[in-house]
């Protein structure tokens, strides 16, 4: 292909070409055209979608010849030459403006704070680009967001053009190319000069808000999320929705919502502590009824029992409750969703393995599991067997004592 329309116009969304070639690419058929103004994937810049004579146009690639490659949802008829192409212009319009965006968020970090843009990732929903540099505080953010917005509603002009080496080298670029020979730049009027393939709007006034929806760390440098035009539009519209939403929960304005999300956390934290407490002496009185009940073998009592309505971690709990006291055997079970899970444990002044113990009797029933002398758990017992599980578990530790 000879001509990519882009770039001179990108605003090109109706062309007229020729097919002049045909092969499969990827498994999906694919054409070359003479002359085409469908971006292709490069530079960070995701693809253009659209179609050729009514056949939708899924990816665009640069093929290994150079050539732009059209991956068609199914093939041209083989007597078609001429086509017709139209590019998705809702989509095209999206990454223009998240592309013309980038440039002049990435020159504005650079002029304020020195951060170079070693990254930028342009996705469905959120951009990023990756900083190099100290961290970034909300409020450097926040200065960031005012400057670049202020260049947009000074809506100033963006030019592509195309230099030889001797002009770049004269062109105050934020990054050097990595490609020879001729360059192509884009300039944010008298602001920003990047040398670069992708397509671009007029003026920054189209790019439309810029919006910081988030700044994390990612491998040591700084990674910024961020959204332009209509993606901040619709952006802000989420968010305000979801404020809404939230002070309809709270049956408030939208201004009174921090201070009583703040109220309502630290009341469920009082809860929690509260509840914490109170299962604490649920246990302890468990515990407590279940030695009672103990049997009593060779000074040893022996608890071994079924814990309806209770899940792994409570019967941990109630496990260590029971070998607090001196010369103790638990030895308990749970069931959910059809499986059983068992803990046994012993105090510390009881000889028997119970690592040991659990292995050997879960084994019986198509279970495993295993651990300390002292403390061991296991699962994969079917529910209807976990009782004859622990009255096996319980007689093989009378044996155990006896012995």
């Amino acid at each position: 292909m000879n001509e990519r329309l882009y770039y001179k116009d990108a605003y090109c969304a109706d062309f007229a070409a020729q097919v002049t070639g045909r092969l499969v690419h990827q498994a999906q058929p694919a054409v070359r055209l003479d002359r085409s103004a469908f971006y292709p994937t490069s530079g960070g810049q995701p693809h253009d979608t659209g179609t050729l004579n009514g056949t939708a146009v899924v990816d665009v690639q640069v093929g290994a010849d150079g050539a732009v490659l059209h991956l068609l949802e199914e093939p041209l008829p083989e007597e078609t030459r001429n086509v017709r192409g139209q590019i998705d212009w809702p989509r095209r319009y999206d990454h223009m403006q998240q592309h013309s965006g980038q440039h002049l968020l990435s020159q504005v970090f650079f002029r304020l704070l020195g951060l170079e843009t070693v990254s930028v990732h342009f996705g469905d929903a959120l951009n990023t680009v990756d900083l190099e540099g100290p961290a970034l505080s909300a409020a450097q953010l926040a200065d960031i967001e005012t400057a670049a917005n202020e260049i947009v509603w000074e809506n100033r002009p963006i030019r592509a053009y195309w230099v030889d080496e001797e002009a770049r080298a004269k062109a105050p670029l934020r990054r050097a190319p990595a490609v020879q020979g001729a360059t192509r730049i884009v300039e944010i009027g008298k602001f920003d000069w990047s040398a670069c393939g992708g397509t671009h709007v007029r003026r920054t006034g189209e790019i439309g808000l810029i919006s910081l929806a988030r700044l994390e760390k990612h491998r040591g440098r700084s990674r910024v999320h961020f959204v332009c035009g209509g993606r901040a539009l619709a952006d802000a519209a989420a968010r305000r929705a979801l404020l809404a939403e939230t002070a309809g929960l709270l049956d408030s304005g939208v201004q009174d919502v921090p201070a009583l999300v703040s109220k309502q956390q630290e009341a469920l934290r009082a809860a929690q502590r509260e509840l914490k407490a109170l299962r604490e002496e649920l246990v302890e009185y468990r515990a407590r009824e279940l030695l009672a009940e103990a049997e009593v073998t060779r000074g040893l009592r022996l608890v071994a029992r079924e814990v309806e309505d209770s899940d792994p971690a409570a019967v941990q709990g109630l496990a260590r409750a029971l070998v607090a006291e001196t010369g103790v055997v638990a030895l308990l079970g749970c069931a959910q969703r059809g499986k059983g899970t068992v803990v046994f444990a012993r105090s510390e002044d009881c000889s028997l393995h119970v690592g040991n113990l659990l292995r050997d009797t879960l084994r019986q029933f198509g279970g495993g599991g295993g651990g300390r002398p002292d403390f061991a758990q296991g699962g994969g017992v079917a529910a209807e067997e976990l009782s004859d599980a622990l009255g096996a578990a319980a007689e093989a530790a009378r044996k155990a004592v006896d012995s």
